[in-house]
């Protein structure tokens, strides 16, 4: 009789384990979400930015967990958690530690600005979590092991823009202004290494302080420069007041503004034709193939513009980082990054990209990253440049 119960006892036992463990373990694996950090500046003088960026990156969860969320994981869906930077740097470092000490995160994308991505990817490397960024400073690639950079950096802008002006003048003559941020000074010192390369001579190189409300000394010097094609390396608001201020003096020089403001909705909204012709280079645009231009469709719904091109680029990060999860078939942060590092996308989302392939190499760079060249038409930004990435003419104005 003893041994009876014994064995009884020991049967019931085993089957209450299994009956609390088995559901236990199904729904730890059908059901927790995947937490990605959203680092993005809500407010401060990069608010209109970071707020469209806030709207695509939402988007991008609601896609992923619309299509049945990350497969390998049980279906396990997205959790966004997000945090406003406030275009600050030192909110930034304290808000990446912030999100990741507070959560359990698989990865991170942010920050837009350079200057605030150096900051945040620093923080990640420390905590080994990866971050995937459109930020496009070259440093970001330098000593980091947990960086991701899908799309061109400052020095390949460079090069384009020095191509483009060839495109426009015989003799290209440019003066170059920048602002003194990491975004700024990367680029010119690119435009002013590749420039006798490429057959450009740089009249002027010039300076000037992020944020500053009178653009009329900068372009009386760039008047005086005798230059035929200005390159300004600015954010949204210092474009602005740059581009009026040519027009207001009556300098006729062609103008290319690269990437930052110049790609982004409200420049056109702000200063109406004057942007007509107006020459930019940018790491996405919404016509690079057919995946961007659905996603655009998507965004237009939800706010009435273009997808720019960092809002449209996070979406393209957040494929690339479920793609990498499917493949470690994991939410481990070490085990995402190693899958990361493996990325070889050329079809889907994860390969919204120019030339649709992203592959990272050893530096966390995308082998295959180049910019485009675009130019306002008719009140929209289209891809003119390079030849094989054109969807439209280039307008010579």
């Amino acid at each position: 009789m003893r041994q009876q119960r014994r064995k009884f006892l020991k049967g019931a036992s085993k089957a209450a384990v299994a009956a609390v463990a088995a559901p236990y373990v199904m729904r730890g694996y059908a059901a927790d979400p995947v937490n990605i950090g959203g680092l993005y500046p809500s407010t401060g003088g990069m608010a209109q930015i970071g707020q469209g960026c806030v709207v695509a990156a939402k988007m991008a969860v609601e896609m992923v967990n619309n299509a049945g969320g990350v497969k390998a994981l049980g279906g396990a869906k997205l959790n966004l958690i997000l945090s406003d930077v406030q275009s600050d740097t030192t909110v930034t470092r304290t808000e990446t530690d912030r999100l990741i000490s507070g959560n359990k995160l698989t990865a991170v994308h942010g920050c837009y600005a350079s200057a605030l991505t150096l900051i945040a990817s620093e923080v990640c490397e420390r905590a080994k979590v990866p971050i995937i960024t459109g930020s496009s400073t070259d440093q970001l690639n330098k000593g980091r092991h947990f960086t991701f950079t899908p799309f061109a950096r400052a020095s390949q802008f460079a090069r384009a823009q020095l191509q483009m002006a060839k495109l426009v003048a015989d003799k290209p003559k440019v003066a170059v202004v920048f602002e003194n941020t990491a975004f700024g000074t990367a680029t010119s010192n690119g435009l002013k290494e590749l420039a006798p390369g490429e057959g450009v001579e740089i009249v002027m190189f010039e300076p000037y302080s992020a944020g500053f409300t009178d653009a009329g000394p900068l372009i009386n010097k760039v008047k005086a420069s005798g230059a035929n094609m200005l390159f300004s390396v600015s954010y949204l608001n210092d474009l602005i007041l740059i581009v009026r201020t040519v027009k207001q003096v009556g300098l006729n020089i062609a103008i290319n503004g690269g990437s930052g403001g110049f790609v982004i909705p409200d420049f056109y909204k702000n200063v109406g034709k004057a942007a007509e012709g107006l020459l930019g280079v940018a790491h996405w645009n919404h016509d690079v193939n057919d995946a961007a231009e659905k996603v655009n469709a998507e965004y237009k719904k939800r706010t009435g513009e273009f997808i720019f091109e960092y809002a449209g680029g996070l979406v393209a990060q957040t494929y690339m980082l479920v793609d990498a999860m499917e493949r470690a078939q994991s939410a481990d942060p070490v085990k995402v990054r190693d899958a990361l590092a493996s990325l070889d996308a050329s079809s889907g989302y994860a390969a919204m990209a120019p030339g649709g392939k992203v592959k990272f190499g050893p530096d966390g760079k995308n082998v295959y990253g180049h910019p485009v060249g675009v130019q306002w038409q008719n009140g929209d930004l289209v891809s003119v440049f390079p030849k094989e990435d054109a969807r439209k003419p280039l307008l010579k104005t």
